[in-house]
């Protein structure tokens, strides 16, 4: 039987009134290019690797930071002003790894996953610049992903971590809209 019949079939079959089927979201769309977008704007706004070899700690400032920033949870970024007050750094605060001399080369997308509350995990591997090592430093990180205001914006970040499902439950209150009510 060819595609189109069973198509208009089972759209015969349904129930009166019944919701169309929605479409699974693809999460390579939303939540996977918002972390891609986060870390091109970090890579691109940190320190360039010359002033990194000459010894010095880099300049990096926050306002460098800014297309970064844009794609960050407004709750995630006071979380990172709140740590900066107690003299803390934040996963999230780029430009404190990249005045200690971490500073972001590259990166490649390992993989996506959903979580709780209409989130997502997005699973990458990221290269970093550690003087005066002479190779690439490689590390995993997963980014917790959310929507506020309808858009997808990066919550938090665990290095060489995983979010489990339970702490998204119950760690991140007010941090992403509530999940839409499933129809």
């Amino acid at each position: 039987m060819h595609a189109l019949p069973l198509l208009v079939a089972a759209i015969v079959a349904a129930p009166e009134g019944a919701p169309p089927a929605r479409a699974t979201e693809n999460l390579l769309a939303g939540p996977a290019r918002c972390v891609l977008r986060y870390l091109e704007a970090v890579r691109r706004a940190g320190p360039r690797v010359p002033s990194l070899r000459r010894g010095r700690p880099p300049e990096a400032r926050e306002a460098d930071y800014g297309g970064a920033n844009a794609l960050v949870a407004p709750r995630a970024l006071q979380e990172v002003e709140r740590r900066a007050a107690a003299g803390e750094d934040h996963p999230l605060a780029a430009w404190r790894e990249a005045s200690h001399a971490r500073v972001l080369e590259s990166f490649q997308l390992v993989s996506v996953r959903r979580a709780p509350r209409g989130t997502a995990v997005v699973t990458v591997l990221e290269r970093l610049w550690e003087p005066p090592a002479p190779e690439l430093a490689r590390q995993t990180s997963e980014y917790l992903v959310g929507r506020v205001g309808g858009r997808w914006r990066v919550v938090d970040r665990r290095e060489g971590g995983a979010f489990e499902d339970a702490a998204v439950e119950r760690a991140y209150a007010g941090f992403f809209d509530a999940p839409a009510a499933s129809r």
